[in-house]
Parts: structure tokens; sequence; C-alpha cells
């Protein structure tokens, strides 16, 4: 038996490292169906998963954001646009390092593969868990040269 916060928590592990790409489109979905009925979320123009450098996701073999971000442009009628953000530097797994060790990692970690958004694009991030808000804060620095858009973030679970 799982309490609720030990089911999410062993869900996003299967998901994250056990190949279970199924988890993320099904929490993708969910989070989807529940922005559509919130009446004070926008909709968005662009859905982009945060992305994994190329060689972790060689090792891992899929991106576990991607299938979540696929569910929820499909649920939101947002463009799907995986290849929007680039992850442009490779770390080492940051699950057993502190605040400042991950700020530190993912400081500059991210640029846009295409400027030029149009002005008041609303881009919904898509991850797994946040952390520290690190690799977010990081995604949105790629973001920052673009004026007039809004950055807007979806996770499955947020670390306390």
């Amino acid at each position: 038996q799982y309490e609720a916060g030990g089911m999410v928590q062993h869900l996003i592990h299967q998901l994250k490292y056990q190949e279970r790409e199924g988890i993320g489109r099904a929490f993708g979905s969910w989070m989807g169906e529940a922005l559509s009925r919130d009446p004070s979320c926008p909709t968005f123009d662009y859905i982009v998963p945060v992305p994994l450098h190329w060689r972790r996701l060689l090792h891992r073999g899929y991106n576990q954001c991607n299938g979540m971000a696929l569910a929820l442009a499909g649920t939101t009628g947002g463009h799907y646009a995986p290849g929007l953000l680039v992850r442009e530097r490779f770390r080492r797994t940051q699950t057993r390092k502190g605040r400042r060790g991950r700020h530190a990692g993912t400081t500059g970690a991210f640029r846009l593969r295409s400027r030029g958004l149009a002005r008041g694009a609303r881009v919904l991030l898509v991850d797994d868990v946040i952390t520290t808000g690190a690799t977010l804060r990081a995604c949105c620095q790629a973001f920052e040269a673009e004026s007039g858009i809004s950055l807007y973030i979806a996770a499955l679970a947020a670390v306390p």
C-alpha cells in the first residue's frame, strides 16, 4: 500500500527510470484537462518540455517530459514544441546536489533554438519535478531575450 505522496513518488520514479512513458502521457492529459477547466488559466501558444542534453537522452532513451508535454498540448490545444529549447551543457545527475550546487550547474545551460517568438506568445514549460527550481530558472533565462512573451510552468510535483 502507498500513501498518496508515496504513490506519486513511485509513479514519477517509474516514469523517469523505468521507461514507463505512458505514465507521463497520463499525467499530461490529467494536467491538461485540469488547466482547460480552469477559467483563470490562459490558452498556451507553445507547450515546451524541459529538454535533456543529447548525451543524457541517449543514455536514458527518452525524455520523460516529452510525453507529458505532448498530452498537455493535445488537451489544451497549444503547439507542442519540443525543439524550441535546447540543453547545451551536459552535467552529471544533480540528484545528490544541494541547492547551491544545482543552481551553479544549470546557469546558462539552455538556449532557444529559434528567436523571434510572436509578441504576446504564451509558453508553458513542462517539467516532472521541481526540486530547487534551478533547472526551470535556467530555462526561463533562455527566454529572457524574447520580449513580450509570458512563461508559465507545469510540473507533476515539487519537493518541499
